[in-house]
């Protein structure tokens, strides 16, 4: 991401946007905390992609907070959306994470998505083109990371 607009980025307003989705119901979102910290979070629900079935589901962001990676709280997070997505009827699940992301693509390859390198998108971001590719799991052959 650019640098310029990471350090753009509000947290009320990003306070205000959770505030007035998470009641829409549209998207789920878990925490992983320590003590009062949150150490990061996950959101998840129905896949936002036109081509998806309706069995698909997506994780719609996952986000640990840097401090915190290597220390198994992205696993915790995927474990849970993972338990509530299948609960909920879903057969498979897809994300999006941008192509030049090594460590997410680790983690993810450990987690089971494979990539679907047919969809792949681009767009411009702070001024930068960005691409993201998407990875997809099947749950009946998805492993829980380890």
């Amino acid at each position: 991401m650019p640098a310029d607009f990471l350090a753009a980025l509000s947290v009320d307003l990003r306070e205000v946007y959770w505030r007035q989705e998470i009641p829409l119901g549209k998207q789920q979102v878990a925490l992983a905390k320590l003590g009062d910290a949150v150490l990061g979070w996950v959101s998840y629900g129905p896949s936002r992609d036109a081509d998806a079935l309706p069995a698909a589901a997506e994780i719609w962001a996952i986000y640990v907070a840097p401090e915190h990676w290597s220390t198994g709280a992205g696993r915790q997070l995927w474990v849970h959306a993972r338990a509530q997505l299948v609960q909920q009827g879903f057969e498979s699940v897809s994300l999006w994470v941008l192509a030049n992301n090594r460590r997410a693509i680790g983690f993810y390859d450990k987690a089971g998505f494979v990539p679907d390198i047919a969809s792949t998108k681009q767009f411009t971001l702070g001024g930068a083109t960005l691409t993201e590719i998407r990875y997809t799991a099947a749950f009946k052959n998805t492993a829980a990371v380890r």
